[in-house]
């Protein structure tokens, strides 16, 4: 399990470098994930928070799927948010083009995507099915073998005594 977890906590954290990389260029300026939608960069912090936790508490299935939870909102923002309306962007038109106004902004300047912003989609995409579907199976064998090898032991203690 502990293998499982340490993919998903460096998948989280790569995802959260990816957030702090360039996803957006208006003009000569770059932004990162992060400027523009900046609870991307308290998810990453929430999702690895909870998955420690998972690893030492009781609660580990809750843990994960709240992980898994927090990961999934992370993805659906990255993925649905426009992000050339964000406020960031549109402050950054209006000082380029002089007007105040984000409506009328086509004064030559341009705005492109980077891949840092699929790169990050994608790593999320990886750590929420890691943490849904990779630590259930090996949870439940391990719980299995720590159990059988507890009666082995008790089995043997018993010989002993007598």
């Amino acid at each position: 399990m502990r293998a499982k977890a340490s993919l998903i906590a460096l998948s989280v954290a790569a995802w959260w470098v990816l957030v702090n990389l360039p996803w957006l260029q208006v003009g000569q300026e770059e932004f990162t994930g992060g400027q523009l939608i900046p609870v991307l960069n308290l998810l990453p912090a929430i999702a690895l928070t909870a998955l420690f936790i998972s690893m030492y508490g009781k609660l580990r299935k809750t843990l994960l799927i709240s992980a898994a939870s927090v990961l999934a909102i992370g993805l659906y923002l990255s993925v649905s948010v426009d992000l050339s309306v964000s406020a960031v962007v549109v402050a950054e038109l209006e000082r380029l083009s002089g007007v105040l106004n984000p409506d009328s902004h086509q004064a030559g300047v341009t705005i492109s995507d980077s891949w840092g912003k699929i790169a990050a989609i994608a790593v999320n995409g990886v750590a929420m099915l890691t943490a849904l579907f990779g630590l259930s199976g090996n949870q439940q064998r391990a719980e299995r073998e720590e159990g059988e090898s507890a009666n082995d032991d008790n089995r043997s203690l018993w010989d002993e005594q007598i």
